[in-house]
C-alpha cells in the first residue's frame, strides 16, 4: 500500500525496519558486509534534488521507448563490494528456506498464508495481470494534471526463459512514457506494492542512480480503472522535463522503506539497492526468521534443536512485530487525522483499555489468525469481544477487562446482544472507497 509520509515520523520508521533486518540476518553477517561498500551503495544525486533538474541524470528513466530495461549495476560494482554482494548471496542461500519448505510439515499454515495479502505484497511489475491489463488498455488520463501516460510491455527474448515459463510471463518489462512533458522519456517500472486487497502502487527503482520514484496512479479494489496514487494530490503542481512528472521521487532511504515492509528481506544498507537482492512478499521467515537449519534438522527428526531466531514471548513483543509494517505511536505523528490513525491498527490496539489492562493477553493473533487473510465474519469477532464482556446466553462472563469492581459490567448497557465492532471499531473512510476499521478500541 501507498504510505503517507506527510504524516508519519520516517525516522522512527526506519530505524525500526534497520532493527528488524538487524535480527534477522545475525550481527556477524554484517560484520562481513559491511567493508568498503558505503561509496557504492550512495545514490549519485538525490531525487528530490534531480526533480528539479533534468530526468536525464537516472539513466533508467532517460532510455528512448525502444529501449530494453537495464539489467542492474552489479556489473559496475568495484571488486569489494561484488565480493560482498557474492557473500551476502551465500548467507541467504545457506539460512533461508523459503516458504514452500515450510509446507513440508505446516501444510495448514501454509495454505492459510496463501490466501492471505502477505503472500502477495510485492510483485515484479511485468510480471502482475495489472501490467498486462494497463499494456490493452494503452493510456491514462490524470484527472487532475493534464498528462497522459502512454503504457506498453516489451517481449521476453531470454534464452534462459522455458517456453511454459515465457508463456506465463511473455513480458520482459512494463515501460511507461509521458510525450507532453517528458518526451522521448520512458520508466521502466520495477515492482508493484500491495496485495490488492485495498490498491497496489508501482515504483520505478533506478539501481544505478539508487534512486526511484513512486508513479502517480495506482489500482484500487472494486475500482475498473486506476486512479491517483493516494497522497498524491499535493503533488499537483510538477516541473516538465523532470522526474516529478511520473510521481513521487524515492530516494535510497525511500525504497528501502517500501522494501522493507513489502518483502521477507531486502539487502542492509551496507549494499546497493537491487532487485536480486530482495526475497519477495511477506513469507514465513520474516515473522519467524531464517528457518533452513529448522528444515535440515526436521527431515532428520531433530526440528526442536534448531530454536526459532526470532521469539514472541510477550504481547508487547508479539505488537511490535506486526508494529514494524503496520505502525504505532513510533511512526505516526501526533496530529494525524482520524481516517489516517485508522489505517494503523497497533497505534490503536496499544491505546485500548482492552490492551493497557489486559498485558499479555491482547495482540493482533487475539482476533486475527496471523497466517490467514483477515476474516470478514462478523459474528466471530463478536464472539472474541464476547470472550470478555460476557453478553452470553448465560449472563455475563466470569471475566473481566482489568480493575472492574463488577462483572456485570462488562456486558454493554445500550446494547448487550448489538454489535461491538459497529460502536467500538466503526469503519473509516480514508480514500478512493478504502476503509479500515478504528483499532481503538472505545466509545465512539
Amino acid at each position: 500500500m501507498p504510505k503517507n509520509l506527510a504524516n508519519l515520523s520516517t525516522s522512527a520508521f526506519s530505524v525500526r525496519i534497520a532493527v528488524t533486518a538487524i535480527v534477522i540476518t545475525f550481527l556477524a553477517a554484517w560484520a562481513v558486509l559491511r567493508a568498503g561498500t558505503d561509496s557504492a551503495t550512495q545514490p549519485a544525486r538525490s531525487p528530490v534534488t534531480q526533480s528539479r533538474a533534468s530526468i536525464a541524470a537516472t539513466p533508467a528513466l532517460a532510455a528512448t521507448p525502444s529501449a530494453p530495461p537495464q539489467r542492474g549495476i552489479e556489473e559496475r560494482l568495484p571488486p569489494r563490494v561484488r565480493q560482498s554482494v557474492h557473500a551476502w548471496r551465500q548467507f541467504v542461500s545457506a539460512k533461508f528456506a523459503g516458504d514452500h519448505s515450510c509446507a513440508e510439515c505446516h501444510e495448514a499454515e501454509y495454505a492459510a498464508h496463501q490466501r492471505s495479502g502477505h503472500s502477495r505484497t510485492l510483485t515484479l511489475m511485468h510480471q502482475s495481470p495489472l501490467a498486462d491489463k494497463l499494456a490493452e488498455q494503452g493510456s491514462y488520463q490524470d484527472s487532475r494534471r493534464d498528462q497522459t501516460f502512454q503504457f506498453k510491455t516489451t517481449p521476453n527474448h531470454s534464452s534462459n526463459v522455458s517456453p511454459k515459463h515465457a508463456s506465463d510471463h511473455p513480458s520482459e518489462a512494463f515501460l511507461v512514457s509521458e510525450a507532453a512533458h517528458a518526451s522521448g522519456v520512458v520508466v521502466p517500472v520495477t515492482w508493484l506494492l500491495g496485495s490488492g486487497i485495498h490498491a497496489q502502487t508501482p515504483i520505478a527503482v533506478d539501481e544505478i542512480t539508487q534512486s526511484g520514484v513512486e508513479l502517480r496512479w495506482s489500482a484500487f479494489a472494486g475500482q475498473e480503472d486506476i486512479g491517483i496514487t493516494p497522497d498524491h494530490e499535493r503533488f499537483d503542481d510538477f516541473q516538465a522535463g523532470t522526474i516529478e512528472c511520473f510521481g513521487r521521487p524515492l530516494d535510497a532511504s525511500d525504497i528501502r522503506a517500501c522494501l522493507g515492509c513489502h518483502s521477507t528481506l531486502a539487502a542492509p544498507p551496507s549494499l546497493p539497492i537491487m532487485q536480486s537482492l530482495v526475497i519477495e512478499n511477506v513469507g514465513c521467515e520474516r515473522c519467524h526468521g531464517p528457518r533452513k537449519d529448522h528444515v535440515t534438522l526436521a527431515k532428520q527428526g531433530l526440528a526442536e534443536q534448531a530454536k526459532p531466531l526470532l521469539k514472541y514471548e510477550t504481547g508487547e513483543a508479539y505488537m511490535d512485530a506486526c508494529a514494524t509494517c503496520h505502525r504505532d505511536e513510533s511512526s505516526v505523528q501526533a496530529d494525524a487525522t482520524p481516517s489516517e490513525l485508522a489505517r494503523f491498527q497497533p497505534y490503536g490496539i496499544k491505546r485500548s483499555r482492552c490492551y493497557l489492562e489486559t498485558p499479555g493477553n491482547l495482540t493482533c493473533s487475539t482476533c486475527h489468525d496471523p497466517h490467514d487473510t483477515v476474516s470478514h465474519d462478523r459474528s466471530r469477532s463478536i464472539a472474541q469481544c464476547k470472550q470478555c464482556h460476557g453478553g452470553t446466553e448465560d449472563g455475563p462472563s466470569t471475566k473481566h477487562v482489568g480493575p472492574i469492581p463488577n462483572d456485570s459490567q462488562t456486558v454493554c448497557p445500550d446494547q448487550p446482544s448489538g454489535d461491538c465492532i459497529e460502536c467500538h471499531m466503526p469503519a473509516v473512510s480514508w480514500t478512493a472507497g478504502i476503509s479500515f476499521h478504528d483499532h481503538w478500541i472505545r466509545v465512539q
